[in-house]
């Protein structure tokens, strides 16, 4: 069968990490949840994601010069699950510090890169964004959070 439906449960059955993209506006600490995150080169250290061109927080998230991807650990599903639906990090519980250029950085995340966009390519119903990573860290050694057919799990 192909229905669109069909066609998102088979992509469902490939296990994705889920990071949080988060940004600043206005002092306050914004994010989204992701399992679109991959390298893209070493040198120059490049990475990219993908944003829904029908997201409500699209124009934001789109207009970010800088933000950070933090990749997170398997014990952060309830985190991943309260910024899908809000992005105002403090209502979700989440606890962060900025990173140099203002981008929030998830503590107890297993991976962070702080990137500056470079380019905004179409990809069908999403935009492709790809980010230079201006710093990285890996500040806990821990399972990471999978989306998995519909669910949360840890790899590892």
């Amino acid at each position: 069968m192909s229905t669109e439906r069909a066609y998102r449960d088979a992509l469902a059955r490939f296990p994705t990490g889920v990071a949080l993209v988060t940004r600043t506006e206005d002092g306050q600490g914004r994010a989204m949840t992701i399992n679109s995150f991959a390298s893209v080169s070493l040198s120059p250290r490049l990475v990219l994601w993908s944003l829904a061109r029908d997201s409500l927080r699209y124009g934001a998230f789109l207009a970010a010069e800088h933000y950070a991807i933090n990749v997170l650990a398997g014990d952060q599903a309830g985190l991943s699950a309260a910024c899908a639906l809000d992005d105002d990090m403090d209502a979700a519980g989440a606890r962060w510090t900025p990173g140099a250029h203002g981008a929030p950085l998830v503590e107890g995340a297993i991976a962070r890169f702080e990137c500056t966009r470079v380019a905004v390519h179409p990809g069908g119903d999403h935009m492709i964004i790809l980010g230079e990573v201006t710093a990285f860290d890996a500040p806990r050694a821990a399972p990471a959070l999978v989306f998995h057919q519909s669910g949360y799990s840890q790899a590892g």
